[in-house]
């Protein structure tokens, strides 16, 4: 007896050994971590656990014309770790094994029925063991019972029945023990992959957070400064593993770093390809290998990318690319990691498009605000009621009215987007005013589509005329005021033409490079926000000739404009 507990004991060993040996390979790991196994991984794994039933078979302790095995870890295991099909499919190998090893073997048939037993009894109890939740008293429980089930089916079909009995009270209590504190064995070593697993993915989370916190101040500006961009890049790289760093806009690299020389800049357009791919899918790209005449084949057979893009406002604003060491490990983490990296990334770029877009606001807002009680404009526009009140007093009602109008909605819209032909009703509102004022030496002219409409973010056009009132004076004293605008494909053209002396290149200056300081301050806004809102290449276009100026500015006119409707600012 003593001889066969330790026999036995060697082959849980044994066991124990293989399963620590296969929880090493990626495939195995990979398909064990899969939270629905596809029907190659739960083949491979009906497989390997039949091959594992075949050892316990082969290595078993022969004693008066039985087996004394171990099979019956495998065939159980496979159910428990795998699910029903896997179960099934080791049982199945393993009892077939079994009944062809020794056909007229004394206990073959009641061996193989009960090897296939185990399985499809692993298999039911499956969803009480899901990811890693083994509850270790079950787990002792179903062994012990299945095993005893295997001493039942020796009892009932091999003959004689005495024989049947003597070989159950031998090889019954170290085959149930054994077999039983052997499984939790067993099942323990492959519970460590989850276990890995997990303190993997928390290391990592725990990672990408350290990252991002570190990385939040270089992406409150957005993606178009490089400077920012460059720190944030040395900060991941600093931080991880990874050989090289990239972060993209749309069009271009804005920073890359590297600490493998082969990562090189001269392959930027094929780095830009892959950042395009992740984009225009909206995924995770990744690229581990390429044929040999493209030019990152030599790359590859050192690193793998991962390429994440990077969302904001729902829409694709630019990219993460990542090199990862080729090794023999698991890609998935880093591919995780990556693509968490690049939802934080895509968080702090939104929150930092919304702050920026509330301090344009407020600074729109503000502006807009002094423009209208500006004291020179509010004396100029009382004086002019007050001289029409005498003259008119039914037309001063009407302007008092449209003062009353323009001023609730300048004051009280708090929409980001509003339709353009509310826009220009509120530039009809203020010309109105500036019309009472002036009277025959202003003169306006609209020229747009009846049907033409689009969302244009809020007090977008009233600065353009405005400064086009102030400043496009004509030698004579006459102001003679064009908004005209029409419509493409692409997007929705919207021009105001003056007849003045145009603008000096300095105050050109200003207002492209977005001067605090310039008299143009309403302009400085407008181009602003249009750069903020469609893009660096969507600001004003100001155009000077001898008859006058021309500022032109255009609302693309996509999906984005339609995003935009449900976006709110505060107020």
């Amino acid at each position: 007896m003593n001889s066969l507990l330790w026999d036995m004991a060697l082959n849980v060993g044994m066991l124990a050994l293989i399963a620590s040996l296969l929880t090493k390979i990626k495939i195995v790991q990979t398909i064990l971590i899969e939270k629905k196994g596809s029907l190659g991984g739960k083949t491979v794994l009906a497989v390997i656990f039949g091959l594992i039933c075949i050892f316990s078979t082969y290595s078993g302790i022969h004693l008066d014309g039985v087996i004394v095995n171990t099979r019956v870890i495998g065939a159980l295991a496979a159910g428990i770790i795998g699910g029903p099909y896997v179960g099934i499919g080791a049982g199945l190998i393993g009892g077939l094994h079994r009944y062809f090893y020794n056909i007229e073997g004394f206990t073959s048939v009641a061996c193989a029925l009960s090897t296939f037993a185990a399985g499809i009894m692993g298999g039911i109890i499956y969803p009480y063991f899901q990811r890693g939740k083994w509850n270790i008293t079950l787990l002792f429980a179903a062994t012990a019972f299945a095993e005893a089930f295997h001493m039942v089916m020796i009892l009932l079909i091999p003959k004689p029945f005495e024989v049947a009995v003597q070989t159950v009270q031998i090889i019954a209590l170290p085959m149930i023990l054994l077999n039983s504190f052997g499984m939790l064995i067993f099942i323990s070593t492959f519970k460590n992959v989850f276990h890995d697993k997990d303190q993997e993915s928390e290391s990592k989370l725990r990672l990408a957070l350290s990252v991002a916190e570190q990385c939040l101040p270089f992406f409150r500006k957005g993606l178009s400064n490089k400077d920012d961009l460059t720190s944030a890049v040395s900060i991941i790289l600093s931080s991880t593993m990874f050989s090289g760093v990239i972060i993209t806009d749309r069009q271009q690299i804005m920073a890359m770093d590297q600490t493998d020389p082969r990562i090189s800049k001269e392959y930027e357009t094929s780095y830009l390809n892959i950042a395009k791919k992740a984009m225009q899918e909206r995924r995770l790209v990744t690229v581990s290998d390429m044929a040999d005449a493209h030019p990152l084949a030599p790359l590859l057979k050192y690193h793998s990318i991962i390429a994440a893009p990077l969302i904001q406002m729902e829409q694709p604003a630019g990219c993460l690319i990542v090199f990862v060491k080729r090794r023999w490990l698991r890609l998935e983490a880093d591919i995780s990691f990556v693509g968490g990296l690049a939802t934080l990334f895509s968080t702090q770029l939104e929150l930092g498009e919304v702050d920026y877009q509330k301090r344009l606001r407020q600074k729109a807002e503000l502006y807009a605000l002094q423009s209208q009680v500006n004291p020179h404009f509010l004396y100029n526009s009382l004086n002019t009621l007050s001289c029409i009140c005498r003259e008119s007093p039914s037309r001063a009602r009407k302007l008092l009215m449209t003062m009353a109008t323009y001023y609730r909605q300048t004051l009280d819209s708090n929409r980001h987007m509003i339709s353009l032909k509310e826009e220009i009703e509120q530039v009809n509102n203020y010309l109105l005013l500036e019309k009472a004022r002036f009277e025959d030496r202003l003169s306006v002219t609209l020229d747009i589509p009846e049907d033409l409409d689009c969302l244009v973010p809020t007090l977008i056009l009233q600065p353009i005329v405005e400064n086009a009132v102030k400043y496009g004076v004509d030698d004579n004293g006459y102001r003679k005021i064009i908004i005209s605008a029409y419509q493409t494909p692409e997007e929705v053209a919207i021009t105001v033409t003056d007849c003045g002396p145009g603008f000096h290149p300095d105050a050109l200056n200003e207002i492209y490079s977005e001067s605090s300081s310039s008299n143009h301050i309403g302009l400085v806004n407008v181009n602003r926000r249009l750069k903020s809102i469609y893009g660096e290449d969507s600001g004003l276009s100001i155009t000077c000739t001898p008859q006058g100026s021309e500022v032109r500015l255009r609302i693309v006119n996509n999906f984005e404009n339609h995003l935009l409707t449900a976006r709110k600012e505060p107020a």
